[in-house]
């Protein structure tokens, strides 16, 4: 079976970006999970195995859900997805499934498992690991602060975390949805 090690790292000290209209700068000791941030750009692999960016979403809002497949809200969380990626074209939905069923950081067919469990065709999920978030809520550089599962994270489209969400609740995240794309 291929497996596809996880790459997560901090970007370089200036690491430029191009985007369609213009290129973006994130210095490392700028990039944090708090509000008013760019979070660090991280690597990962997606439902078919290919090497995918953070700083690819640059452009567009996102709504970054870190879940695990053994959390019951998550699941609950992830019913919603397809319906708001649906309702909100102009925003990416993103989960970055930290954990499988099992506990381990999952490879490409746990995502696929994943998206076809939740029928979620057009919104993108990802792999992740325990190493992509921290619990201290003050050192965040490198990570993302995990309080509990499901963590949600709002980011305009220049992917500056614009609030930050604890547990699944669906009404917020429908307001945030039509917050970040109006």
């Amino acid at each position: 079976m291929f497996l596809l090690g996880i790459l997560l790292a901090c970007v370089e000290p200036e690491t430029e970006y191009v985007t369609e209209t213009e290129t973006v700068t994130i210095e490392e000791d700028l990039c944090a999970s708090i509000l008013g941030h760019q979070p660090c750009d991280f690597a990962t692999f997606d439902e078919n195995g290919s090497e995918v960016y953070f700083s690819d979403l640059m452009g567009k809002p996102v709504i970054l859900d870190l879940s695990t497949m053994w959390c019951g809200p998550c699941n609950v969380a992830a019913e919603d997805v397809q319906a708001v990626q649906n309702a909100y074209p102009g925003l990416t939905y993103l989960t970055v499934l930290i954990e499988n069923f099992e506990g381990d950081a999952p490879i490409y067919t746990d995502l696929q498992d994943w998206e076809i469990l939740h029928n979620i065709t057009t919104a993108p999920t990802w792999g992740g690991s325990r190493d992509l978030v921290t619990a201290d809520p003050i050192e965040t550089a490198g990570e993302f602060y995990l309080a509990g599962w499901p963590t949600f994270y709002f980011l305009d489209d220049e992917l500056r975390i614009v609030g930050y969400q604890r547990g699944f609740d669906q009404t917020a995240i429908e307001t945030w949805a039509q917050s970040l794309t109006d």
